[in-house]
């Protein structure tokens, strides 16, 4: 086990230091400083609107429970506490609360019992618990101590402009803190409605759903960022088993390659000399420029949409006109009758890849050929030079391998 660090021990001394919970510095140092930067602008901008409106007016300027709300919206923008609505109804209602309370009770105690009993039960009832809308409820019966309690108007100023300004600035700078996750599929995935196969054997929706109901608790994380917390923790377990197997040990090194000079009809021949879909491109100093497989031959065939006996008979035209006309053999291709010899394996390549390295565990090889769609991942040196390719064949005999051993 390796030592503690001198700062370990210093939170150990303090009793801080929880060696199997989550850390803080997971948070990559620019994130923390956007979020600084977000929390910074939003409050100067909450204040500073409110004391050009309300200077001189005898309201609040700023509600303490904004600092909390901030912390919520930037440090955790993920948290189901954090979302908009909750944030929104969060703040509204406790305000509702601690208004009324304050006016119905006369004893200063039982005041502000009741305040947060009946906000934590309207929290529950309307799904928007947010923390800090505790603070907001307890500012009128805070003002009863002092003097009279607050009016209607408490609703408006400062609450009402508070959280207009607030939630319009974090909904303004959530795209600068959090960027939109865009998925964008691999050059063969699949564009239909199910799910990606390695999905498929995973956690799903449901699955989750099913669980968190019967959790007797609220988890403060998002429903998608909990899925993809199982699944990286699933990759990692993965990647601990097979840690031992890299792709360098499982990679086919003999490899048919061509050029992007290369003759399409000899690519082509190739492809059915030696049974295989897919050929890597590569340039003089055997790096690799691009592939080129099957479905980039036949991608510019065009055929209509036929059904039933008229489909079968153009099925059965096309494979006479090619045999008759002998356009695979003479390498023609298409309805153009170009001839595949005037073209070059450049002009049709593939040059959108999916690489590993060879000293990448087999496990990052699941999702690539799973969830892509692909059936071939070359494997490249730092330098981009091939060095071989895995298939899925490759995969599956590898971890299959893994546990029977």
């Amino acid at each position: 086990m390796a030592p503690a660090s001198l700062r370990q021990r210093f939170l150990r001394l303090l009793g801080l230091y929880q060696p199997n919970e989550q850390h803080l510095s997971a948070i990559t140092l620019r994130h923390r400083l956007k979020v600084v930067v977000a929390a910074f602008v939003a409050l100067l901008l909450v204040s500073q609107i409110s004391q050009w409106y309300l200077a001189g007016s005898g309201h609040i300027l700023l509600l303490a429970s904004m600092g909390a709300s901030a912390v919520l919206l930037f440090g955790l923008p993920g948290s189901p506490l954090a979302k908009p609505a909750v944030f929104l109804w969060g703040h509204l209602l406790p305000a509702a609360i601690g208004l009324a309370c304050s006016h119905l009770f006369s004893s200063f105690p039982l005041m502000a019992a009741a305040t947060i009993a009946l906000v934590l039960f309207a929290m529950y009832l309307f799904e928007a618990m947010h923390p800090p809308g505790g603070a907001t409820a307890l500012v009128p019966v805070i003002a009863t101590t002092t003097g009279s309690a607050p009016g209607l108007d408490f609703l408006l100023f400062p609450v009402g402009l508070n959280l207009l300004v607030m939630l319009s600035v974090s909904l303004l700078l959530q795209r600068f803190l959090r960027p939109p996750r865009r998925v964008v599929p691999g050059p063969g995935a699949p564009l239909t409605t199910d799910l990606p196969p390695l999905s498929r054997s995973q956690l799903q929706h449901e699955d989750l759903q099913a669980a968190m109901d019967k959790f007797q608790s609220v988890l403060d994380i998002s429903e998608a960022d909990l899925m993809q917390l199982f699944s990286l923790a699933q990759q990692h377990a993965q990647l601990r088993q097979h840690s031992a197997v890299c792709c360098a040990d499982i990679m086919a090194k003999d490899l048919v390659t061509v050029s992007p000079q290369t003759p399409l009809s000899d690519a082509w021949s190739l492809l059915r000399q030696h049974k295989i879909s897919m050929l890597p491109v590569i340039d003089a100093d055997s790096r690799l420029v691009g592939v080129i497989s099957v479905p980039d031959f036949l991608k510019d065939l065009a055929l209509p949409e036929l059904t039933g006996t008229r489909q079968h008979l153009r099925s059965l035209w096309l494979h006479l006109r090619l045999k008759w006309s002998g356009l695979i053999r003479s390498g023609l291709a298409g309805s153009g009758h170009n001839s595949l010899r005037q073209h070059k394996v450049g002009d049709k390549m593939s040059t959108r890849l999916v690489v590993a390295a060879p000293t990448d565990a087999i496990t990052t090889l699941v999702p690539l050929l799973a969830n892509n769609g692909l059936h071939h991942v070359p494997i490249v040196a730092a330098d981009q030079k091939l060095c071989g390719v895995v298939t899925q064949s490759d995969l599956m005999a590898a971890l299959a391998h893994k546990p029977l051993a």
